[in-house]
C-alpha cells in the first residue's frame, strides 16, 4: 500500500514496509496532539509495525514535565510499534528518553544517525 500524508510540521508515507514519519519546525507543548491522531486513523489501514520516526528537523521547545509528558504520549501512541528514531546528535540526551518509555510499555526502539542504518534496523526482525 502506498499511503501519503502530511500537515504543518509532520509528514507520513510508506515505503517497503516501513512507515516513515517526519516532523520539522519548531514545535512546542501540545503539537503532537493532531500528528497523532492523523497516524492512528491512517495506520489501521496500513500492514507494518515498523515505524522509522525522523525528527532531525525538529525544533522542540518543552519544559522538562512537558518533555516527559510527551516521552508517554508518544511510546503509548506507538505501542506495539518497533519504532527508529532518527536523530541530529544534538537529539541523543532527549531521544534515550523515548527509547526508554517505549520499554517501560514491553516495546523495542532504538535512535540512529541516518535513516539508511535505521531502516536496516527495521527491517531485520
Amino acid at each position: 500500500m502506498a499511503a501519503n500524508y502530511s500537515m504543518q510540521g509532520f509528514s507520513l508515507s510508506v515505503a517497503d514496509g516501513i512507515i516513515e514519519l517526519h516532523s520539522d519546525g519548531e514545535l512546542g507543548s501540545g503539537s503532537e496532539q493532531a500528528p497523532a491522531r492523523a497516524f492512528s486513523t491512517i495506520a489501521e489501514q496500513i500492514d507494518s509495525r515498523l515505524i522509522l520516526n525522523d525528527v532531525r528537523s525538529a525544533v522542540l521547545t518543552l519544559s522538562e514535565m512537558e518533555w516527559a509528558e510527551r516521552m508517554r504520549f508518544v511510546a503509548r501512541t506507538f505501542q506495539g510499534y518497533r519504532v527508529a528514531y532518527v536523530i541530529r546528535p544534538d537529539q541523543a540526551e532527549r531521544a534515550g528518553g523515548f527509547v526508554e518509555a517505549h520499554a517501560r510499555l514491553g516495546d523495542t526502539a532504538a535512535c540512529f544517525k541516518s535513516k539508511a542504518r535505521a531502516r536496516a534496523w527495521l527491517k531485520e526482525e
